[in-house]
């Protein structure tokens, strides 16, 4: 087994922690249903706090000083928070619910970094609060500033240069580099990354459009359901009730609603739900 090097090691309940994975630091507090990955690497010197449900892949790397993490982020194999400075006193990352990172991709932390809730990293991508290595006094670029991004972002294979702001309800095309602010709602991609489209998201659909769109991805792949009800728009896979409009789910757990709801997910359909005592019940 490997060392627990850390001041306090808080597990909940169903924690699953491998003896390959390694842990130091100060208070590490991982919450209920955590589950670590091979060979996971964690050294948080102050405070380190995983929300309830979260995964992190084989070979994640988190480190710095002060990290909070909300319920159900997850990391694929071989991405990383930490970096350079990422020990200094200005150093801290708080990232909300359903937080994803990508495999091979970097969170920075040499300086504040501020997530919303439901922001996606895709692979390879990259956001950067420091910008050194040739020597400032001989009039080299030296950045170190602060990232916020703002909820339901999407950055797939990107870079974020340090100081910039995304505000909520963005996408960035793939591979761009994003140097300045980018507005709510936009679509904006490009190196460095320019708007698109403005006020592009989100859209608000007819409940027969959010219909169609869920039936879509059901049928794409063989899952069995019914229409419970059009007008609102709602589905029933076996007992459970899956509403769209409230983005809720109720009734009996069973495989077929975890495989739909999981099939949901994959194109970004998300319920603040959780399964207890095989029923699905609101985030407590």
């Amino acid at each position: 087994m490997k060392p627990r090097r850390c001041k306090e090691l808080v597990l909940g309940k169903d924690v699953v922690l491998p003896d390959s994975a390694e842990i130091a630091g100060g208070t590490i507090i991982l919450q209920d249903g955590v589950r670590i990955g091979e060979h996971v690497r964690i050294d948080v010197s102050e405070r380190l706090v995983l929300g309830k449900g979260s995964v992190l892949g084989d070979h994640t790397i988190l480190r710095g000083r002060d990290i909070e993490l909300g319920r159900e982020f997850y990391t694929n194999h071989h991405a990383e928070i930490g970096g350079g400075s990422c020990f200094e006193g200005t150093s801290r990352l708080r990232m909300g619910y359903w937080g994803h990172l990508g495999s091979y991709s970097m969170v920075n932390t040499a300086m504040a970094v501020e997530i919303g809730d439901e922001v996606g990293l895709g692979r390879f991508s990259n956001v950067y609060t420091h910008g050194a290595y040739l020597s400032e006094i001989d009039g080299f670029p030296v950045s170190f500033a602060r990232v916020k991004l703002g909820s339901r972002v999407w950055l797939p294979g990107g870079t974020v240069n340090p100081g910039v702001t995304i505000g909520d309800d963005v996408v960035v095309a793939v591979g761009s580099v994003v140097t300045k602010d980018l507005p709510s709602g936009c679509l904006a991609g490009g190196t460095p990354a320019r708007l698109l489209k403005e006020k592009a998201y989100p859209q608000l659909l007819p409940p027969t459009a959010v219909l169609e769109r869920v039936e879509h991805a059901l049928r794409t792949f063989s899952a069995a359901y019914t229409v419970s009800n059009p007008s609102r728009p709602a589905v029933r896979v076996e007992g459970a009730e899956f509403d769209f409009a409230a983005r809720q789910v109720s009734g009996p757990v069973s495989k077929a609603s975890e495989r739909a709801r999981n099939l949901l997910r994959r194109h970004g359909i998300r319920f603040r739900v959780e399964a207890d005592s095989g029923q699905y019940e609101p985030w407590r």
